[in-house]
């Protein structure tokens, strides 16, 4: 049986918020564990308004929290009685196989590098997550992880995206693109331009090259390797057309009496476009090249959206995603 450890606090939404997605997750999997880690005054509240089996549901808490100001430097030194920290060190200790957080985010990438500690060989963990595509889904990393990636850096991205896609896309094998300014090879910069001669001639990886902005949503590649800097951008860029599209899609079915007739008779066809770019549903980024599975929520989604986190963190623990891709990196040399 899994048992996921949870940190309620710090999130845009409360306490309670989280607490009902938790509770929608559960629906869905009735079988999984939680610890939940908060501060006690908040935390015990909320606990009043949902009916947990004590069997299931262990709440722990904490004599503090990681709050949306906090710094990585000062909360590194003296934040380890956190919520937060409570919860990645369960995963050391074993009560738990898993975390997800929707607190800090830069705090909690740290955090996770100092308690879980990173895998034999990686140079920097990576936040990976699928995205929407025209084609279905592609693996995207770095999402924000670090600003910068050495070549090296970026070659192991490759590897570990592939290991990511197989599993969780089941895709047998997938093509790797590098983000760039374009695809000719003299353009991008020169850590680009050496893990491109790297991934070129590496074995066991279907590369595609470069690719550009556009080809992240037409689906080019199944992974789509690239530094934090860029990639944190380019998927909030996506994100944010997803919304504006809506928006106008709305504005336009309520613009006359015939747009609303014809916005009616269209409204399965539009929920269904809606679903399938609701950020919520991709809601949940692993933190990659971690010894544990820690997956980070959105600060600001709602309880659908944190549910699917936990769903995130439930199918890494189950496909064991750490142990695959350590054994595939201790058979490589870079």
């Amino acid at each position: 049986m899994v048992r996921l450890s949870v940190d309620v606090m710090g999130a845009d939404a409360g306490v309670e918020e989280l607490l009902k997605g938790v509770c929608l997750f559960h629906e869905r999997y009735p079988e999984c564990k939680f610890l939940i880690f908060g501060l006690e005054s908040e935390l015990s509240k909320a606990l009043t308004k949902f009916s947990l089996p004590s069997h299931l549901f262990e709440a722990i808490y904490t004599p503090s929290y990681v709050n949306s100001q906090a710094e990585v430097l000062a909360t590194l030194k003296s934040g380890m009685d956190t919520s937060m920290s409570r919860a990645l060190h369960s995963v050391v200790s074993g009560q738990s196989k898993g975390v997800v957080s929707a607190g800090n985010t830069g705090v909690y990438l740290a955090l996770s590098k100092s308690i879980l500690k990173t895998l034999e060989g990686i140079l920097r963990p990576a936040i990976v997550s699928q995205i929407p595509t025209c084609r279905g889904e592609s693996v995207m990393l770095d999402l924000g992880g670090s600003l910068e990636s050495s070549s090296k850096g970026l070659v192991q991205y490759a590897l570990m995206g592939k290991i990511f896609c197989q599993k969780v896309l089941g895709v047998e094998f997938p093509s790797v693109g590098l983000l760039n300014v374009g695809t000719e090879l003299q353009k991008g910069k020169e850590s680009l331009k050496e893990a491109y001669e790297v991934l070129k001639h590496q074995q066991g990886i279907d590369f595609y090259g470069y690719i550009e902005g556009d080809d992240i949503s037409k689906g080019t590649v199944d992974v789509i390797v690239t530094d934090g800097f860029t990639g944190n951008i380019a998927l909030k860029t996506g994100e944010g057309t997803m919304r504006m599209m809506s928006f106008m899609l709305g504005r336009a079915f309520r613009s006359s009496f015939y747009a609303r007739c014809a916005g009616w008779i269209a409204k399965p066809f539009l929920q269904d476009f809606k679903s399938y770019f609701d950020p919520r549903i991709y809601n949940g980024a692993l933190w990659l090249g971690v010894r544990g599975i820690a997956v980070k929520s959105h600060g600001g989604t709602d309880a659908i959206g944190f549910s699917h986190a936990l769903e995130t963190a439930y199918d890494m623990v189950r496909m064991n995603i750490v142990h695959e891709i350590q054994n595939t990196l201790l058979e490589r040399s870079f």
